[in-house]
């Protein structure tokens, strides 16, 4: 199996920001520790988010159709490479929800088990000569559980009151992902990218230089605003740096 270095794909932001928050929020879990009403708030809040999320979890897999090998098998397949590829420990659960017409995907946890979750109209792309774009999405989602971004997240939660410094993380760790997910497909990753810009139909249609330099033209104070005030970087961002990397990797076969 070829080995990938997973390690030097990891953005500095994330490490920086992990580190960050992770400080900030053992100094507040400190404060509550010495504070038995601290104690009290901590645990009811945990309490409070157990169950939020055992009930979006026991919705997912209530009105969602797990993939498998006997369902969506060649889906399935696809899960089960990159999820070798990423040497997880197991192959997650992965889910096909009807979105309404959104395209994306998440990854989420809950006690203990990883969970992948597919919108049924990201799947649609795979039977409509849209493989290379939902094979990125899948493999940007399995990055999130190899990275355990997820697991992560209970350990630096109490600096997320802090504004903005939870975002810039989260920026970093989808900017990890990007660089994972463009590493272990072999088709197309920019078209994972380009479908969440314009649409499963127009996707192919879209000149991403074009895009890019106008986003950068039209940037100014609201669109960097914009950009530090969201989980994710800005889509021109991501697919800039998966352009360019592309490129790179594109050239380095050529003259391998």
């Amino acid at each position: 199996m070829e080995e990938y270095k997973i390690d030097s794909l990891v953005t500095p932001q994330e490490t920086a920001y992990f580190i960050i928050m992770l400080i900030i929020s053992i100094f507040f879990y400190l404060i509550l520790v010495i504070s038995v009403i601290g104690i009290i708030y901590a645990a009811i809040i945990a309490l409070c988010l157990f169950f939020v999320q055992g009930l979006a979890v026991g919705n997912i897999r209530q009105n969602s159709v797990k993939i498998t090998r006997e369902q969506f098998g060649d889906i399935y397949s696809k899960v089960e490479e990159y999820s070798n590829k990423l040497n997880l420990k197991k192959v997650p659960d992965v889910y096909l929800m009807q979105s309404g017409g959104l395209l994306n995907a998440f990854a989420t946890r809950f006690i203990f088990n990883d969970i992948v979750v597919i919108y049924s109209d990201v799947l649609e792309m795979a039977y409509e000569q849209g493989e290379a774009a939902v094979e990125f999405i899948i493999a940007h989602e399995l990055a999130h559980v190899k990275r355990n971004h997820l697991s992560k997240k209970k350990y630096i939660v109490l600096a997320e009151i802090i504004p903005y410094l939870g975002l810039a993380y989260s920026r970093g760790c989808e900017a990890t992902c990007d660089r994972i997910a463009a590493t272990i497909t072999d088709k197309l990753p920019l078209d994972g990218l380009m479908v969440l810009t314009a649409g499963k139909k127009l996707y192919k249609k879209v000149d991403s230089k074009i895009l890019i330099a106008n986003a950068s033209q039209e940037k100014g104070f609201w669109g960097w605003f914009a950009e530090i005030s969201s989980t994710h970087p800005s889509l021109a961002t991501r697919i800039k740096y998966i352009a360019d990397m592309s490129y790179t990797k594109e050239t380095n076969n050529e003259f391998a």
